[in-house]
């Protein structure tokens, strides 16, 4: 194992590391939350790292956006961060997918992954990534973001746990669920709950003793509120 990890082993220790090496991670959405989340999972050696978009990149993107440039305008933006992280870890397996995840191919897709991230600001992809955890019976996370808020729900993949619909039944109207070309986002935000979503799936894929717990997080940024809710059965 490269010393490139040797701050990682100081917390997690050599085993989480190599945990980490053989774990593997589906992100849906390389915007503001996936794009980040990506970059920090794959700077953490997670040894193999799935991602989905089919959105190109736009200048209203590097507000938030930060692993794209002005450069990449018109790009690709699977393909430009998958090129970005392969160069951040050579280390690391990328599979990107150019497409629409949808559920009716999602779970041949994303069954060989261990953990399942959706970092998109699409309502019905949130809905969609909760049956997928289900159905494969995957822990995952759902993250989204709007003005100087956000939101984070764990999901532990068990058939009786919490559903996202039953915290946000459909038709969804919280202001956090929808586009942030309606709502406006601060980068900021955007970048805090990315960290929060690659922290959780750290957690989960060096865990060895625990069951995942099902919970929210919201966060504010403007009253530095940070509220927790443990979701029960």
């Amino acid at each position: 194992m490269t010393n490139r990890y040797s701050r990682n082993i100081s917390c997690i220790g050599a085993e989480g590391q190599k945990r980490l090496s053989a774990s593997s991670v589906f992100i849906i959405g390389c915007g503001a939350l996936g794009g980040q989340v990506a970059m920090l999972l794959a700077a953490a050696g997670v040894g193999r790292i799935g991602i989905a978009d089919f959105d190109t990149i736009d200048l209203t993107n590097l507000q938030r956006q930060l692993f794209y440039t002005e450069a990449d305008a018109g790009k690709k933006k699977v393909e430009t961060l998958a090129a970005r992280m392969r160069e951040l870890n050579s280390e690391i397996t990328v599979d990107a997918y150019d497409r629409l995840i949808r559920l009716q191919d999602a779970e041949t897709i994303l069954a060989d992954y261990a953990y399942i991230i959706d970092a998109t600001d699409n309502p019905a992809s949130k809905y969609m990534t909760d049956e997928l955890c289900r159905r494969l019976g995957r822990p995952g996370c759902i993250g989204g973001v709007a003005g100087w808020k956000g939101q984070i729900m764990t999901l532990t993949g068990q058939p009786a746990s919490v559903t996202f619909a039953d915290i946000f039944p459909p038709p969804e109207t919280d202001m956090s669920m929808m586009p942030c070309e309606i709502t406006g986002v601060i980068g900021a935000a955007a970048s805090t709950i990315a960290s929060l979503q690659a922290a959780e799936a750290i957690k989960e894929l060096i865990r060895t003793d625990e069951s995942p717990v099902a919970c929210l997080l919201t966060v504010d940024l403007l009253t530095m509120q940070f509220n927790t809710f443990e979701l029960s059965e």
